[in-house]
């Protein structure tokens, strides 16, 4: 059995009726003038409320209960579902460590209307509570795809006319001056690392974020909302 935490995370998955919801938890101490969205969810899918009187940490006191999901997209199955999109943003993650950034990228990838996330099998953080929390429910929303090689996968988009950008300190263009093509892949390294040196050769572009403070470096989901932001204009 695993937990979805939050109230919006739970709004999100009981709109999604493709999920198989045990129970909800909900605390005692909660106003009921803040359940009415849930409780009309909840009754529309005869999902089971439950009341505790003790409060789960960080989870705004409402806990669904769900049967294990696999959240992660086969590859092949990914790209035969935007190989006919006419614009299309996929975005990569090589290497994220942080189930709050990623949990934020998440967020920001489903705003800005990104198709799929693409992540490795390895040195790569899993999906956990944490990560669905900080996504808000916007893993309802967007596919992540989880691959044994990044480069080589990178390929197979470039075969579908996707042209490809890294975000690096290094890039030759700053983010905003570039106007992004319909079908565009972004790439964020780790937080630690960056981008991995293979991965980056397998960028058609470079592109970076001005920075005209004293810190020298933004944390990759704040990156990554922004250079989606500008990717999104372009495109949409």
């Amino acid at each position: 059995m695993e937990k979805v935490i939050g109230m919006n995370p739970v709004i999100e998955l009981l709109q999604n009726k493709e999920r198989n919801i045990e129970q909800i938890e909900i605390f005692k101490g909660i106003k009921e003038d803040k359940l009415g969205k849930l409780r009309a969810l909840a009754a529309a899918r005869n999902v089971k409320i439950s009341y505790v009187t003790k409060k789960e940490e960080n989870s705004q006191g409402i806990v669904a209960l769900i049967t294990e999901h696999d959240y992660y997209v086969d590859f092949g199955a990914f790209i035969e579902k935007i190989a006919k999109d006419e614009k299309s943003i996929v975005l990569v993650l090589d290497g994220v460590q942080d189930p709050r950034n990623f949990g934020a990228l998440i967020r920001s990838a489903e705003i800005f209307g990104v198709r799929g996330i693409i992540i490795p099998e390895r040195n790569s953080v899993k999906i956990n509570e944490t990560v669905i929390k900080t996504s808000t429910g916007a893993i309802e929303h967007v596919d992540i795809v989880k691959v044994t090689n990044v480069s080589e996968a990178m390929s197979q988009l470039k075969k579908l006319d996707f042209w490809i950008y890294g975000a690096e300190g290094e890039g030759a263009k700053a983010y905003y001056d570039e106007k992004y093509p319909n079908k565009t892949v972004l790439v964020m390294g780790s937080e630690g690392e960056g981008i991995r040196k293979k991965v980056k050769e397998n960028c058609d572009f470079l592109v970076k974020i001005p920075m005209h403070g004293k810190i020298n470096s933004l944390n990759v989901s704040v990156a990554g909302g922004i250079i989606l932001s500008e990717i999104a204009k372009s495109i949409y």
